[in-house]
């Protein structure tokens, strides 16, 4: 059985509803450091994008040489209690 109340909504709705439930509760100030973060996400994977292509599969090692020591130093940060 199924109620009158209910719709059938399709997925882009579904993921729209998603992604925008808790829109009134944000802050134009939390918009603002999402897009920041979400930039510099989008900067990083172009940037080992472009490195890649110039250097190789070498420069991978590099990157991940990096990150590995970023996420370390930012462990000992919290454990620290920054």
């Amino acid at each position: 059985m199924t109620r009158d109340t209910e719709q059938e909504i399709g997925v882009p709705e579904a993921i729209g509803a998603a992604l925008t439930g808790d829109a009134e509760m944000q802050t134009k100030r939390e918009f603002m450091i999402a897009a920041y973060l979400i930039g510099i996400v989008v900067m990083v994977i172009v940037l080992v994008a472009v490195v890649t292509w110039l250097f190789g599969l070498a420069a991978l090692n590099i990157v991940g040489l990096i990150a590995t020591a970023l996420i370390f130093f930012m462990l000992i940060a919290y454990a620290a209690g920054w």
